[in-house]
């Protein structure tokens, strides 16, 4: 099963490796953003396709990865995956308000992510129905 998936990662050569390890499972990576506002302008352009957000919790400007989750949640039902090297037990507390996927402590293994990934809900696309 091919998701399509969106990376909030503000450090680039972790949102690049999440991109290749994505990639070579046959998922569609639709964009990566580093902070909300990327994150929200990128969901507006392709919002009723991403099946999953993979989302750092602590990012480069602005508002947290739980904030932008809870906004992907609200705003287009994308539930995330947060890949972080920051998950206490209040910030896990914070993001499972939003029904999560799941959650993976970094340093991250291929086999981790796809795992996680693989357990995510497809959406249903328009005129599979």
């Amino acid at each position: 099963m091919s998701l399509s998936i969106m990376i909030v990662e503000d450090e680039m050569l972790l949102a690049m490796d999440l991109e290749d390890i994505l990639v070579d499972a046959g998922h569609k990576v639709v964009g990566q953003a580093s902070d909300m506002k990327q994150a929200l302008a990128l969901a507006e352009k392709s919002g009723d396709m991403i099946d999953i957000a993979i989302m750092d919790v602590n990012l480069a400007r602005g508002p947290n990865g739980v904030e932008t989750a809870a906004a992907l949640r609200q705003r287009w039902d994308i539930p995330s995956l947060f890949v972080s090297g920051n998950l206490d037990e209040k910030t896990r507390a914070l993001a499972s308000e939003w029904d999560p996927v799941g959650f993976i402590g970094k340093p991250f293994s291929e086999r981790e992510v796809l795992a996680a990934v693989a357990s995510a809900p497809q959406r249903a696309q328009p005129g599979s129905e």
